[in-house]
């Protein structure tokens, strides 16, 4: 079927998927940044003419997600010329299809294609590993000396204002999203990182969203963390088991087979790991968790606050958020903040 002859899209936010559940309680699916654009930013540039409808059974979140794109239309059970469901989007997956994500970014933009033809290899600060024609640098990103970009096994997208500095090693295919600052990191294995993030040490094969931290040491592998999220120094996820068997992963709803000997831990919005803290293979981490045992393992639950069975207090996080969140001069509304509220008294009993 064409592009012309689609005219009706549902997105089905299904309730209660281990996996991407945790990734999706103050957030679509459909909303989870996978390079330059979200899954709905590429649907728009896909179909322009079809017309977008969206099925939440959670009828609060549901309410909360058409307010923020009034766009979208509520689900009218109507026949619709394909659906697009959250079980299909599980991170092990996405991460597996970082090549071809940002391979279809940069297809589907023209910004990613002038930044190419801005960018001079010959008067470039940094040393540049393999074909200059797959590096798209943004003309108001900052490249200090001393940073080397490999493009020999994938292409390089830097958005506006990106700074990497002196001692970084960035290997393709990678995306790194604009306001971000990248400071003696070593990115190799297929990533992409959101914008107004800060990252560090050593990752390989992630996808991490917006507003998130990894500033310092340590190692982030095969693993999926949400948008303002911590990872203190040190901080480290083990992404194969040492017997390299396939890798199992609980949440709330239970357990599911990922059918891969490679992958790390996910990790929620808003969710912190301290100074440290060793996550285990599979490791699942829900929404809004301060984590600083030396190792993590197997689900934590909603709002955990260090132990299991204890929790955060609402009120201190709500003040901590707005805190942390002032610092990026973004500023929690009054609907996230009762969509918070409302998950926060369904998940603490």
């Amino acid at each position: 079927m064409s592009n012309q002859k689609i005219k009706r899209i549902l997105i089905h936010d299904e309730a209660g998927i281990p996996g991407i559940e945790v990734l999706t309680r103050f957030k679509s699916f459909i909303e989870l940044r996978t390079g330059y654009f979200n899954s709905l930013q590429k649907l728009k540039k896909l179909y322009p003419s079809a017309k977008l409808y969206y099925r939440n059974l959670d009828s609060e979140f549901n309410q909360f997600f058409l307010s923020q794109h009034p766009f979208i239309l509520p689900d009218d059970g109507k026949d619709y010329d394909f659906e697009l469901k959250s079980s299909n989007f599980q991170p092990w997956d996405l991460i597996q299809n970082i090549p071809r994500f940002i391979d279809e970014d940069i297809s589907l933009s023209k910004d990613i294609s002038k930044w190419k033809n801005k960018f001079k290899p010959k008067s470039s600060n940094f040393d540049l590993v393999g074909k200059d024609k797959y590096l798209f640098l943004h003309p108001d990103a900052k490249i200090y000396p001393g940073v080397v970009l490999d493009t020999t096994s994938g292409p390089i997208v830097i958005d506006k204002n990106v700074k990497i500095s002196p001692f970084s090693f960035l290997e393709g295919p990678l995306y790194i999203g604009a306001d971000s600052q990248i400071d003696n990191a070593k990115i190799g294995g297929g990533s992409i990182i959101g914008r107004n993030c800060r990252i560090g040490g050593e990752i390989e094969n992630s996808i991490i969203q917006d507003y998130s931290n990894k500033h310092h040491e340590g190692f982030l592998g095969h693993s999926f963390l949400g948008s303002w999220v911590n990872m203190g120094a040190l901080s480290t996820t083990s992404d194969l088991k040492n017997n390299y068997g396939m890798i199992e992963i609980t949440s709330q709803s239970g357990k599911v087979q990922t059918g891969t000997i490679k992958f790390g831990s996910i990790i929620a919005d808003f969710s912190k790991v301290g100074i440290g803290v060793m996550l285990n293979t599979g490791t699942v981490v829900d929404i809004a968790c301060n984590l600083v045992s030396n190792r993590i393992t197997g689900y934590k639950y909603p709002f955990t606050w260090i132990d299991d069975g204890q929790n955060y207090r609402l009120d201190r996080f709500l003040q901590d958020t707005k805190k942390i969140m002032a610092r990026r001069s973004i500023v929690l509304n009054m609907e996230e903040e009762a969509l918070i509220t409302s998950l926060y008294n369904r998940c603490i009993k």
